[in-house]
């Protein structure tokens, strides 16, 4: 028992430290240091070092009393520095998922439709490139036929297999489609719409509402799904307390332009990261459905031999539903 709780108090210093103190005092650095040299000298450091000098030399920064009251409130405020960036952190993310409050609704509802209408435009591009495609390999295929009872059965497969050079421009219009959404856009964000796909894309496959099953279902995953799903969650988190941390350097680039250079560099990193772990964390549940599924059904009393199909998610959602 206390080796465990020396290892516990250790991890939770690590933690503190590493999520509260390291990342307030350079905040704090950042924003002292910006306040000195300004806009007009944002990098001489002979200015920032004579001012350091004279705080210094100042008779009350020898007293063993001011240097602790000082040392206590640098870390007292960097530790509430990062505890606003993590409740920041808890605005962007709802942001990024699409969750906007109720002031920024109006503009929700007027992205998500801008959102519907390039998705839309770039579906059906993409299904007219599909039906001409098919239009070329039936006429081909026709073609074909009509080679080998002509005794050129060589010459028309080739024919047909030439109609291949049109698939990369069918591939190319399903991605930029599926850069707007994988499914037609009911959030003004892609993050919002990535999670609402993994929804659609599973009740699509296996008829389960994935809401009312989910909770069950995680509780049939294995540790190493945990771990894996938890990992990615996470990486979201991180990645929304990263673009927060980058809203509040916009207060010291009011008088120090090198901040905004953080602000963009920090909040662009963390946009990109936030997007890659809202994919992988849906991709995560989708496949958990699909490796697990059955076992939800099994454990829920349905038979379910081969694989999970429609019929029996049906059922799975009827039943934890309840009659809802």
């Amino acid at each position: 028992m206390t080796a465990f709780l020396a290892t516990l108090g250790g991890k939770l210093a690590d933690t503190w430290l590493s999520l509260l103190v390291l990342p307030g005092l350079l905040y704090l650095a950042v924003a002292s240091a910006g306040s000195v040299l300004g806009h007009r000298s944002p990098f001489d450091h002979g200015l920032l070092i004579e001012r350091i000098d004279t705080m210094a030399g100042a008779p009350a920064t020898h007293s063993p009393g001011t240097v602790v009251l000082v040392a206590a409130l640098v870390l007292a405020g960097s530790a509430g520095v990062s505890r606003l960036a993590g409740a920041l952190g808890g605005g962007v993310e709802r942001l990024w998922l699409g969750d906007w409050p109720r002031p920024l609704r109006p503009a929700a509802r007027a992205l998500t439709r801008r959102r519907a209408r390039r998705w839309s435009a770039a579906d059906a591009r993409y299904r007219q490139a599909l039906t001409a495609r098919a239009l070329r390999a039936t006429s081909a295929s026709a073609s074909a036929s009509a080679s080998t009872s002509a005794s050129e059965g060589p010459a028309a497969l080739g024919e047909v297999h030439d109609d291949s050079t049109t698939a990369p421009g069918t591939a190319e219009l399903g991605e930029a489609r599926n850069l707007i959404a994988l499914t037609h856009p009911n959030r003004p964000t892609w993050m919002g719409d990535r999670l609402l796909a993994a929804d659609a894309r599973v009740h699509r496959s296996y008829a389960i509402d994935l809401t009312s099953a989910w909770p069950r279902l995680w509780l049939l995953l294995p540790d190493t799904a945990h771990t894996e799903i938890q990992t990615a969650r996470a990486a979201l988190t991180g990645a929304a307390r990263r673009a927060a941390w980058g809203l509040l350097y916009v207060l010291p680039a009011l008088w120090w332009w090198p901040a905004a250079v953080i602000v963009a560099v920090t909040w662009a990193g963390a946009w990109r990261q936030g997007r890659l772990a809202v994919h992988e964390f849906a991709e995560l549940v989708e496949a958990a459905v699909d490796l697990h599924g059955r076992d939800l059904a099994t454990a829920l009393g349905i038979p379910c031999e081969e694989r999970l199909t429609a019929a029996e998610g049906l059922e799975i959602t009827r039943t934890l539903r309840k009659g809802a």
